[in-house]
């Protein structure tokens, strides 16, 4: 089952290569060219752009890693950030430890865990 996160994410990034399988193909295809063989893709400095990675390629899969006040007003369908001070389930206001969330159709970024907007 996907969740409601990743079904945003996936259908926005969808879009973005065009929403036609022969779009999405030829930019897998070219990213597989553009890719160092010889070098291992990783997630670097907490899902973000990182330091010295020693011969590895960064990937930053967050658009934004900073408290709920400071995420983007803005985004595409889909993005993903990473709210420091977001609340998961059963914290209490202002004791957020720190939640992944993504920007949906309707304007707000969404908690993973909740399903509803972050709060701190």
């Amino acid at each position: 089952m996907v969740t409601r996160a990743w079904s945003a994410h996936f259908t926005g990034s969808y879009n973005r290569v065009g929403a036609t399988v022969d779009k999405v193909d030829a930019a897998h295809t070219l990213a597989v060219a553009a890719a160092p063989q010889t070098r291992q893709v990783v997630a670097s400095g907490g899902l973000q752009v990182g330091g010295d990675l020693t011969g590895n390629v960064g990937l930053a899969l967050y658009a934004a890693v900073k408290p709920v006040a400071g995420l983007p007003a803005s985004a595409k369908v889909g993005d993903l950030a990473f709210a420091t001070d977001g609340r998961k389930n059963g914290e209490g206001a202002g004791s957020g430890t720190g939640t992944p969330v993504f920007w949906d159709k309707t304007g707000a970024w969404i908690a993973f865990d909740s399903g509803a907007a972050v709060a701190a």
